[in-house]
C-alpha cells in the first residue's frame, strides 16, 4: 500500500514528505504544478492526501483555482484504476467564512468528500491555520516565517496587528494528515497567542541564539519556534564561534551555554576517513564541536540536493547546530582520530530516538 500526496513545494506538503520519509514509507506525487498530471502505475492506495492550494491570486484563483486542484487530484488518481482506503483533505478553518479563499478551500472539500463516497473511502476534512516550520517562505506561509526570515538577518519585525492566532507547526499537521495523530490531539498542540506576543516570543529566542546559547527549550511551542528560527539563521550564520580564555596553563573553551530545559553532552572518537552520522533529526536540537583533529561536516536538506561543507579542526574549534530535516554526518579528514563533542536537548530515549538514516 502507497500514499498519493500533492503540494510537494508547499511547507505542509514538504513536511509531510519529510515525515514519509523518515518513515521509509512509499508514495507518489502528484504535482499539480504540471499541466499533465499522471501518477503511472499504482496497484493500492491506502491514503490520498490533498494539500496543494492556491493562497494568493486573483478571486477566481482563490475560489475556483483551489476547487479546480482539488478536482485534478480526483481525476489523476482515477486514472490509475487504484482506489484509496482513506481521503485526507488538508483544510483551512477559513472554509467557514465568505471569501474567496474559504469558499474555494470549502469547495475542494466537497469535491474529495464526493469522491470518497465513490470509492468508498474514509474521508477526513483536517481544518488547519497558522501553520509554521522549518523553510516557510517569508512574506508568503505565515506570519511566523517572516518574523523568523527578517529576525535572522537584523531586520526589524514588522508587527501591524494584535490579533490572536492558533499556531500549530508544521511536523505536528503532517502527523495528523498521516493519522498518526488525532484531529483532536492536533488541536491540543496548537498554542493561541497574539502577533505582538509571538514576535516578541521569537526575540527572546533569538537574543539568547545571538550569544551562541540555547534559549531554554522546556515548551515544546518554543523548541518548534526555535527550529523554525534555526533554520532562517542557518542560511546566513551556520558557524558559531568559540571564545577561548587563555593563560600561563592553556585554554579554557565554553562548548555550550543552555539557559534551561533538559540536554546531553556526549564526545567520539573517529579513525581517519571514517564517517559518522548520515542521519536526521525532525525535532532534536544538536550541537557539533570538533575539539582535537581535522573534520568535515556534512548537511543536506532532506529531499534536496541542497548540501553544505563546513571544513573545521580541533586548534580552531568552532560550534555548528544541526538544523532539523537535514541530514549530517561528520568525516575524519586527518591522519589522527577525530574527537567531537556533542550536544542534543534532550536525553536520548532508545525506544523514540528522532534519529532517521538518511545519507548527508
Amino acid at each position: 500500500m502507497t500514499q498519493v500526496i500533492s503540494g510537494r513545494a508547499g511547507l505542509v506538503g514538504w513536511h509531510l514528505r519529510a515525515v514519509l520519509h523518515s518513515t521509509g514509507a512509499t508514495w507518489h506525487d502528484v504535482d499539480l504544478r504540471q499541466p499533465d498530471v499522471q501518477l503511472g502505475e499504482v496497484d493500492s492506495i491506502d491514503r490520498a492526501v490533498h494539500v496543494a492550494g492556491i493562497t494568493r491570486g486573483t478571486t477566481e484563483d482563490l475560489h475556483e483555482g483551489n476547487i479546480a486542484l482539488a478536482r485534478r487530484f480526483v481525476d489523476a488518481i482515477d486514472a490509475t484504476g487504484a482506489v484509496p482506503r482513506r481521503v485526507v483533505h488538508a483544510g483551512s478553518v477559513q472554509a467557514f467564512r465568505d471569501t474567496p479563499y474559504g469558499l474555494g478551500k470549502a469547495g475542494a472539500s466537497a469535491v474529495l468528500a464526493d469522491a470518497a463516497e465513490r470509492w468508498g473511502a474514509e474521508f477526513l476534512d483536517l481544518p488547519i491555520e497558522n501553520v509554521f516550520g522549518e523553510h516557510g517562505a517569508p512574506d508568503h506561509n505565515t506570519v511566523t516565517a517572516t518574523f523568523c526570515h527578517r529576525r535572522a538577518r537584523g531586520l526589524p519585525i514588522p508587527v501591524d496587528s494584535d490579533a490572536e492566532r492558533v499556531f500549530v507547526h508544521a511536523q505536528h499537521v503532517a502527523d495528523a494528515l498521516l493519522g498518526t495523530i488525532s484531529p483532536a490531539r492536533l488541536a491540543e498542540l496548537g498554542t493561541v497567542m497574539t502577533i505582538p506576543a509571538l514576535a516578541a516570543r521569537l526575540d527572546e529566542l533569538a537574543a539568547v541564539y545571538d550569544l551562541g546559547e540555547v534559549p531554554d527549550l522546556s515548551s515544546p511551542f518554543d523548541r518548534d519556534l526555535f527550529n523554525t528560527y534555526r533554520a532562517a539563521v542557518f542560511d546566513v550564520r551556520p558557524v558559531h564561534p568559540l571564545h577561548a580564555a587563555q593563560d600561563h596553563r592553556g585554554a579554557f573553551t565554553e562548548l555550550v551555554r543552555v539557559h534551561g530545559g533538559t540536554g546531553q553532552t556526549g564526545i567520539s572518537t573517529t579513525k581517519p576517513g571514517v564517517t559518522r552520522g548520515d542521519h536526521f533529526h525532525r525535532r532534536k536540537v544538536e550541537r557539533f564541536v570538533v575539539v582535537a583533529g581535522r573534520a568535515r561536516i556534512t548537511v543536506r536538506r532532506v529531499l534536496t540536493d541542497d548540501r553544505r561543507h563546513f571544513d573545521v579542526d580541533g586548534d580552531h574549534p568552532v560550534a555548528i547546530d544541526m538544523p532539523t530535516l537535514w541530514s549530517h554526518a561528520i568525516t575524519n579528514t586527518g591522519d589522527e582520530p577525530l574527537v567531537t563533542a556533542f550536544w542534543t536537548n534532550d536525553l536520548f530515549d532508545p525506544t523514540a530516538p528522532d534519529t532517521h538514516q538518511d545519507r548527508a
